[in-house]
């Protein structure tokens, strides 16, 4: 019985293989949002991701972190307000795939 208990028990720390998920050259970027000091963006794969300013840069340029997406954001001039969601085009955040075409992102009313 002590044998079976350690096996049970061994087993449950076996490593389990990563969960597939969709190529992260299939998924765009469908919201963005620009705060103080970050800059959020929720793909079409429900990934979400954020680019954090380093420190107080006005103009700075930081590649996405927590998902599977390696898109570099650059970001022209600091936003004071909380919260900004932005609308595809214009120019005020640039989100770019490795080795693909940038796409523009601007407007959008302040929240706070």
């Amino acid at each position: 019985m002590r044998r079976v208990l350690i096996v049970l028990a061994l087993a449950g720390c076996v490593a389990q293989p990563p969960v597939p998920r969709a190529p992260a050259a299939a998924a765009e970027p469908r919201a963005v949002t620009l705060y103080r000091d970050a800059v959020t963006a929720r793909f079409s794969d429900g990934s979400l991701c954020v680019a954090v300013r380093p420190g107080r840069a006005a103009d700075w340029t930081a590649r996405l972190a927590g998902c599977p997406h390696l898109w570099t954001v650059a970001v022209r001039g600091a936003d004071r307000t909380a919260r900004r969601p932005l609308a595809p085009g214009g120019g005020r955040v640039v989100l770019t795939p490795p080795g693909g075409a940038p796409s523009g992102w601007g407007g959008g009313a302040p929240t706070s």
